[in-house]
């Protein structure tokens, strides 16, 4: 994803500065165009935990935002991968 989409994303438009600004690295550092899934879901783990030792944490309302953002310049079938990938994440965290 171009970086510069983010910032013009509406549905990310509530998020703060500190929070965005990472997502931009984020989205500097991989593309959802070129990465499978489960790179991308690496990808936002690292990225996680990174916020985390800034001290920023995004809750899951965020995460899963952040991934449909992400998910929008997928093709229809990769993202249903991330959407089933997603799926296993949250069952395994329960």
């Amino acid at each position: 994803m171009n970086p510069q989409d983010l910032l013009n994303s509406p549905q990310l438009a509530g998020i703060s500065p500190e929070k965005l600004q990472l997502l931009m690295e984020l989205a500097k550092s991989s593309s959802p165009n070129t990465s499978s899934p489960k790179e991308m879901a690496e990808s936002l783990k690292n990225a996680s935990e990174s916020a985390k030792k800034e001290g920023v944490n995004f809750s899951s309302s965020e995460r899963d935002l952040i991934i449909e953002v992400l998910k929008q310049s997928m093709p229809p079938q990769e993202q249903k991968k991330v959407d089933l990938l997603m799926q296993m994440m949250k069952t395994m965290r329960k």
